[in-house]
């Protein structure tokens, strides 16, 4: 009996895993889905460095917007072009992890439907912020830009002044990467202006269980799980908090002690229509349970939803994740829930230690409320019901077992109708968890949830909430991890709503094509590894969990391009990568894997090669994302980290190891593009090791770098001796010892290691890029946005503007387009023009008299020209006398095309004329042009760069005349941006790259 048991669990998983849109299909007999998002869980917590304050990352924050409004001031980035951010998707992946292949988004955690006009819906997203539609999701517009967080987890409208709307931040599902929040936002006059109010965290004054008075935010370090608002009051809100571990299986911030972390439970908030310093904050006693924090007793414990009943908000429902016990985990209930002190019962004790439930509730007078509440206890989810306002509760209902399949704590979606007569048992349910089969992504019951019709074709894997539209039935909305999707017929089938204005697509990992500038691959958050072409077309091309990506370098097209990719890595399971060698076979299931998994090699023959176990041991500790890089050669040499670091000179098909091993896991690998012999890796312990001679085992770096998660190692492309380390975690400061960037320079000789992170916040930095054209610009993706540097490291700042506050994961530079592009971890891809470079010039013999010479650069400039004036002047003495040229002309400069310069210079009263000099030519609105070996082509006129003059140049600089001045929009060098330069680009419109 207990065999046979133990056989049907083991089958109920390889059938859960089988459906997982996680897990690769390849690999879904090897892992459930449960130790799955324990691994990604952990791995995430390692780049965020847990535990940590969260008060921290509010800080950095505050010092990014203070830097920022410095750079945007008149003078300010001195006088220098600010770049803007450019997001390039995907918005959406078309070709989603869905039955019928439908367009799909990151993870959506939260929805909100106008009580007076349905077709007014916000969404929340997992950290891709709020976006509104106006139209029923036709059109989608992002809310929450300037907010300090884009991480939500619950959305109220308040029902009395539907212009108000709730933002919980902080998402409450428990996953791998499921960050907290900062508080609460108020957005008011959400349909139209949408103005931000907050965050909100108000200060709560108590005394602790030893007698000692504290001060504390109610949510700091805490998700917000659920949020009522009065029905008539709405300075009046509920809010729930839950526990505020960022990622599921994490430590909790400050190691999990209260204070400075808020109590987990439920916080009323009073005055919450006024101005964030003025919201006053009460914690209500739910339940005892999790004591010893305050005094009176409130409880710790996680709230994950409550339910008003619909027609006395003083009667309320509340579950609580605690153990099952009385007076611990389960449902609570109260009927004076606005009094200044309520009381609660609890009215039932959940039978599973830890479980999470989600309510649903309706009303028929003049009978009590009708409660339904999904949970997962069970562990793979059970449903109950309440037909007497919450006061008792049945049995399980047989129809909802299983429903979530082990992954309750992650997806749980409920909602519930009134069926034809007043009796529960014809009451309409729908209700979805994890994937269709065993488990539910979407069912729907007509009989109070005696059975269910699976109906979920066309939705993605793992529900995070489903919606009826009170006014029209038959329209349900359906959140989950491929974003958002709507039925206008019950939920008998379904449309994606994910457009090309939802960008939330949450990023792992990032490689750029090494001569296409529009190429990109990155491996994402359930929605597969993404390749971007030529065109600039998304394609999904590989299932499950995208981590790491590259391109060999020596590719030259989009067709003949060997690409890599990672999958989940797990110690004595599952250790390596994907890998193709053309574009052709990129597609899913076609990926060759080379590394090392449990059993015997799979022989079959897949686009272009087969499996291959290439040396690395399947006991190797590793890391979920395993780190991955390329060297010099052709092809490219492979490295990958698990215990040790390994190499292949044949894309993969054999990896020896080329460092010592360790029980700590190889966490970043950097390789000179100069030498291959140049290596750098660190580890998840904060050890970092190098060589410059390819021996092994490699040599320790020399203490100096504190001892924390090591996020990133980079070479400087153009200099093999100097490197650079960047840091995870949050250090508490910003004191040179507590520096997020390290520089090391004289590597072959005697490393020096100096901390550079002047201007930089107290934030992890989990991607790092050099200039490969100037290797003192640098730039370091943080868990708030992108920095750079123009010195070498010596001072750094916000780089360009339009980014929202959002973790950038991978970072790369595009050469031939200077083009800097990085992942971000919900808000997709986005691009930024680099710094100009300084002129590169040639020697050129000058004689008095009449010189010409032509101007050469790059393929096409959108410098601003006067057509007929350009300056030249020399660096290089004549005689000991430093020269300037004057009378300098141009000839055949007509708008477009190329140009020749003129230059006359004087004789000199005493004679060598012959002198080599460099000569450096700008154009009159003072922008360098380079000197090299192609002709440089004018279109004047194109502002934003894209080969052509038409309307939306004209706007564009139209703009530009009330913002700072920029140096791009004087189209005839005056200093000034005015109407003439509208004028100029608008007598241009028409004109293509010549």
């Amino acid at each position: 009996m207990k065999k046979s048991l133990a056989i049907t669990i083991v089958l109920s998983s390889f059938v859960l895993a089988q459906d997982d849109a996680d897990i690769p299909a390849k690999f879904r007999t090897r892992i459930t889905p449960e130790a799955y998002h324990q691994l990604r869980a952990n791995y995430l917590n390692l780049l965020r460095g847990l535990p940590a304050d969260p008060a921290l990352r509010n800080a950095a924050v505050r010092m990014r917007n203070q830097q920022l409004n410095a750079l945007r001031a008149p003078g300010g980035n001195a006088g220098a072009p600010i770049p803007a951010w450019t997001a390039i998707g995907p918005s959406p992946i078309p070709n989603g992890q869905v039955v019928g292949g439908l367009a799909v988004s990151g993870r959506v955690t939260a929805f909100a439907i106008d009580p007076g006009n349905s077709n007014k819906v916000y969404l929340g997203t997992a950290q891709g912020g709020v976006y509104r539609s106006v139209d029923g999701g036709t059109n989608w517009t992002q809310l929450f830009d300037t907010a300090s967080t884009s991480a939500i987890g619950s959305l109220a409208l308040a029902p009395s002044n539907p212009t108000i709307l709730y933002v919980g931040t902080g998402e409450a599902n428990g996953s791998a990467d499921s960050y907290a929040g900062v508080g609460m936002y108020r957005i008011d006059n959400c349909d139209t202006t949408a103005t931000l109010v907050g965050p909100i965290n108000p200060i709560r004054n108590y005394t602790n269980g030893g007698g000692t008075p504290v001060s504390a935010g109610v949510f700091t370090g805490r998700s917000i799980s659920s949020i009522l608002v009065h029905p008539t009051d709405p300075s009046i809100v509920l809010a729930g908090i839950a526990g505020g571990v960022i990622g599921i299986g994490g430590e909790a911030p400050f190691g999990g002690t209260i204070p400075p972390l808020g109590m987990r439970g439920l916080v009323r908030l009073t005055n919450a229509t006024a101005a964030a310093g003025s919201v006053v904050a009460q914690k209500l006693a739910v339940t005892t349970a999790g004591a010893g924090f305050d005094l009176p007793n409130t409880g710790n414990r996680n709230v994950n939803s409550m339910v008003f009943d619909p027609v006395d908000p003083n009667i309320l429902t509340v579950w609580i994740n605690g153990n099952a016990a009385a007076g611990d985990g389960g449902i609570y209930r109260s009927t004076n829930a606005q009094a200044a002190d309520p009381v609660f019962t609890q009215v039932f004790t959940t039978t599973a230690n830890g479980a999470r439930g989600e309510f649903a509730a309706y009303m028929e007078s003049p009978n009590p409320a009708v409660i339904y509440v999904a949970t997962s206890e069970g562990s793979t989810g059970r449903l109950r019901r309440s037909v007497d306002g919450g006061v008792t509760w049945s049995a399980t209902i047989a129809g909802g077992n299983g429903f979530c399949g082990g992954q309750c704590f992650y997806n749980i979606g409920l909602d519930v109708l009134p069926g034809p007569t007043t009796a529960a048992t014809d009451d309409i349910v729908v209700l979805g968890g994890n994937v269709p089969g065993t488990s539910k992504l979407f069912g729907r019951s007509t009989n109070g949830g005696t059975s269910f019709t699976e109906s979920s074709a066309g939705l993605h894997a793992d529900t995070h909430f489903i919606k009826i539209d009170r006014a029209n039935n038959n329209v349900i909305w359906h959140g989950n991890d491929g974003g958002v999707f709507k039925s206008i017929n019950g939920g008998t089938t379904w449309a994606s709503l994910n457009n090309g204005q939802i960008n939330t697509v949450q990023f792992s990992g990032l490689a750029v094509h090494p001569t296409l500038a529009n190429w990109a691959i990155g491996g994402t958050q359930d929605n597969g590894t993404n390749l971007r072409n030529a065109a600039g077309t998304w394609n999904r091309v590989d299932f499950g969990d995208g981590g790491y990506a590259l391109i060999d370098r020596n590719a030259t097209n989009g067709t003949n391009v060997t690409l890599y990719h990672t999958y989940f890595n797990q110690q004595n399971n599952l250790i390596g990568f994907g890998r193709v060698l053309s574009s052709a076979c990129a597609s899913d299931g076609q990926w060759a894997f080379k590394g090392i998994y449990g059993g015997s090699v799979d022989p079959t023959p897949y686009c272009d090669s087969s499996d291959t176990f290439n040396g690395i041991p399947l006991s190797d500790p590793v890391l979920f994302y395993a780190p991955m890089e390329v060297g010099p050669g052709n092809p490219n040499t492979v490295y990958f980290g698990a215990g040790a670091v390994y190499r292949s000179v044949d894309r993969g098909e054999n990896m020896p190891a080329v460092s010592q091993s360790s029980t700590s896991p190889v966490s970043t690998i950097a390789v000179s593009p100069q030498d291959d012999n140049y290596r750098i890796f660190g580890r998840v312990n904060g050890t970092v090791f190098y060589t410059t001679t390819g021996a092994n085992p490699m040599t320790a770096l020399p203490a100096g770098i504190p001892a924390r998660y090591i996020a990133r190692a980079k070479f400087d492309p153009s200099n093999k001796e100097t490197a650079y380390i960047a840091l995870g975690g949050y250090f508490g400061g910003t004191s040179a010892a507590q520096s997020h960037v390290w520089k090391i320079t004289n590597l072959s000789t005697s490393p020096v290691i100096t901390a550079i992170n002047t201007g930089l916040p107290d934030v992890p930095v989990n991607a790092f890029a050099v200039d490969p054209a100037n290797g003192n610009n640098l730039f370091a993706g943080t868990d708030i946005g992108v920095y750079g540097s123009t010195d070498g490291g010596a001072s750094w700042a916000p780089y360009g503007t339009g980014l929202p506050v959002v973790a950038v994961f991978g970072m790369e530079i595009q050469p031939t387009a200077r083009i800097l592009r990085i992942a971000t971890h919900g808000r997709g891809m986005w691009d930024a023009s680099l710094p100009e470079l300084p002129p590169t010039v040639s020697s050129v013999r000058v004689l008095f008299g009449t010189q010409n010479y032509l101007l050469t650069g790059s393929t096409r400039t959108r410098l601003p020209w006067r057509p007929n004036g350009l300056r030249a002047g020399f660096s290089t003495a004549v005689n000991a006398v430093q020269t300037d040229l004057t009378g300098v002309s141009t000839t055949g400069i007509s708008g477009s095309g190329t140009a020749t310069v003129t230059w006359s210079v004087a004789p000199l009263a005493n004679g060598n004329y012959t002198a080599a000099l460099q000569p450096t030519i700008t154009s009159l609105a003072g922008m360098p042009l380079a000197l090299t070996n192609q002709a440089i082509r004018i279109l004047y006129g194109d502002y934003n760069d894209d080969g052509v003059v038409n309307s939306q140049d004209v706007v564009l600089v139209n703009q530009q005349r009330s913002l700072p001045y920029s140096i791009l929009a004087d189209m005839d060098g005056n200093g000034a941006v005015d109407i003439a330069d509208v004028n100029i680009v608008r007598s241009q419109i028409g004109q293509t790259n010549p």
